[in-house]
């Protein structure tokens, strides 16, 4: 909801707490649709993640299995022709503060280790840029007969992050948006995953 309200697009989602709640989202939402289990981190290496569920009772077996792992869930619509996957994350630095990092996305970006730093203010010419510096960058021009990627949507979310870092750059102590799912050229992208760690500053009785 917070990187929505920065105007990044998400997939259709509810939060829900049993199986019975779960399949009445599935309903509402539409199929195929993905459930996670919430505040579990590496969700995938956990068991936190199913794909691809087509029924009520796939999406409320999901929530059960994953019991264990959480007691919140998120009913989410499934994202359907994936050209590519990024990650944008903010990190800090003692001496500069805060930085933009993009990278190559998805399960396999631990191991793959393919990322370029963005230092803030940036602009979309060097956002551009540095997506062409990636190793993943032959993905983004239509690899093996696929279509192009829409960097201009992905330059859009990595230029609202930025943005949000920009007009309160001591709140966000850390945010990885992983992946950021890139669809065929004007077509979009949607942030199908995100990790926000905030530092919320106690208010007083007159603040509030």
């Amino acid at each position: 909801s917070l990187l929505a309200r920065s105007g990044i697009p998400i997939p259709s989602a509810r939060v829900v707490h049993s199986a019975e709640e779960a399949a009445a989202a599935a309903g509402e939402l539409g199929y195929p649709l993905v459930v996670k289990a919430l505040g579990a981190a590496h969700k995938t290496e956990v068991g936190g993640v199913r794909l691809n569920l087509g029924s009520a009772d796939e999406v409320s077996a999901a929530v059960m299995e994953m019991s264990g792992l959480s007691e919140s869930f998120l009913i989410e619509k499934m994202v359907d022709g994936v050209v590519a996957e990024l990650i944008v994350g903010v990190a800090r630095d003692e001496q500069f503060g805060p930085y933009l990092l993009v990278g190559g996305g998805g399960i396999m970006v631990e191991l793959m280790k393919d990322s370029a730093t963005l230092l803030m203010p940036t602009t979309r010419e060097r956002v551009l840029h540095a997506f062409g510096q990636l190793k993943c960058a032959p993905l983004f021009s239509g690899f093996r007969g696929a279509p192009p990627a829409d960097l201009n949507a992905a330059a859009d979310v990595i230029l609202a992050v930025a943005g949000m870092v920009e007009n309160d750059p001591s709140s966000i102590v850390e945010l990885d948006i992983n992946p950021l799912m890139l669809l065929p050229e004007g077509q979009g992208v949607v942030a199908a995953d995100a990790l926000i760690s905030l530092d919320v500053k106690p208010t007083s009785d007159h603040a509030k």
